[in-house]
């Protein structure tokens, strides 16, 4: 069991490990866990939302339809997976720990060129999400607000074989082990993707829940190898500049150089 407080106190650390993780409970505390109830989801259901069908296919409905699916007995295979926060509700980023968002070291980036990288899913029993690696080669954390997901996990060496990294990216083969790692997250729960990570979750009921991905110096070193690789000279050169500016900081205030 993983406690936290509401300023993310005690979980932030723990989401900067090397191998996947659920932190039981820990996002109980946090303010936006409590705006992720269909209560007040409810409370927007008529806005437009752009969601997949169960051919995963692009499809603009009402948020109502998307709530509707979590307590339906025969779910369409509607899934709000790629909404953005900024988009939708900004002030639910507000609700995320202070500490939990500076996880996030791109958020120091000037508004052109930062990424967006917080989403709000949605989905009834039976959506989910296919076998993919973070983008950029971030690392993520999801917080479950309801309902219940489970996680299949492959290291990187064999994501790599699965062509989800390039060559080269995903180390020695073997040295993260090969066989795949399941979780099971239920609502409070935070589950963590370590960089490199494929990974595949399937919405075991209807579910509710925000995730964010993050670069700091927990994995820093990996996404500019990944870049490195595939021969990106300008993500490369900007995470480059990002980590020697967060050094100088750490080295001003005494920082623990974890975020």
């Amino acid at each position: 069991m993983t406690t936290s407080t509401p300023d993310g106190s005690g979980t932030a650390a723990g989401m900067c490990g090397d191998r996947p993780a659920v932190l039981r409970g820990a996002g109980r505390g946090w303010p936006v866990y409590a705006a992720l109830g269909e209560a007040r989801l409810r409370e927007l259901e008529d806005r437009p939302v752009v969601a997949e069908d169960a051919g995963r296919r692009p499809v603009t409905v009402g948020l109502r339809e998307i709530l509707d699916e979590l307590r339906a007995e025969h779910p369409r295979g509607l899934y709000l997976r790629d909404q953005l926060v900024s988009e939708f509700e900004p002030t639910l980023w507000d609700l995320v720990p202070r500490e939990v968002r500076r996880l996030n070291w791109l958020l120091a980036l000037p508004g052109d060129v930062r990424p967006d990288w917080v989403w709000l899913m949605i989905g009834g029993a039976g959506t989910g999400s296919p076998l993919h690696v973070d983008t950029m080669a971030s690392s993520a954390w999801n917080l479950l607000g309801s309902g219940r997901k489970r996680w299949t996990f492959h290291p990187p060496g064999r994501a790599e074989e699965m062509r989800l990294l390039p060559p080269g990216c995903g180390g020695p083969p073997g040295e993260d082990g090969a066989d795949a790692l399941t979780l099971l997250q239920e609502p409070g729960d935070i589950v963590v993707t370590p960089s490199g990570w494929a990974h595949e979750v399937h919405n075991l009921t209807g579910t509710v829940s925000v995730t964010a991905n993050f670069v700091n110096r927990s994995n820093i070193g990996f996404a500019q190898r990944y870049f490195e690789i595939l021969g990106d000279k300008a993500n490369h050169d900007l995470l480059t500049a990002v980590g020697v500016t967060f050094d100088r900081l750490d080295a001003v205030t005494g920082g623990s150089g974890a975020r």
